[in-house]
């Protein structure tokens, strides 16, 4: 999984490629805690994962603790681009239900 960073005001913003799975999840987590651990002024987090072909357990798992992470922050987290595989994991596990889900980076801005 590659992933990259770039901090917009009060938010993060990753863009994720590859598989989000149990090889990777632990990285991602690692990447995104420590972004947050070094601005403290962060609340919202965006993922951009148009590059993401698989999402397994452990990913949603770290997906969620992301969640968990800025809601104690009193911020939200937006994900853009969710590939049909990706999109019908989310579903099933309920994660849908729990986070917001745009078409693009903007719109992802835009509600937080």
């Amino acid at each position: 999984m590659g992933a990259s960073m770039k901090v917009l005001g009060e938010t993060l913003i990753v863009t994720l490629d590859g598989e989000l799975d149990v090889h990777s999840a632990s990285e991602f987590r690692a990447a995104v805690t420590g972004a947050f651990d070094e601005r403290p002024r962060l609340r919202n987090l965006v993922l951009l994962m148009h590059g993401v072909t698989f999402v397994d357990s452990s990913g949603i798992g770290a997906i969620l603790g992301r969640l968990k992470e800025v809601s104690a922050r009193g911020g939200r987290l937006a994900v853009v681009g969710l590939q049909t595989p990706v999109e019908r994991a989310f579903a099933m596990s309920g994660v849908l239900k729990r986070i917001s889900v745009h078409d693009s980076e903007g719109q992802a801005l835009a509600s937080l």
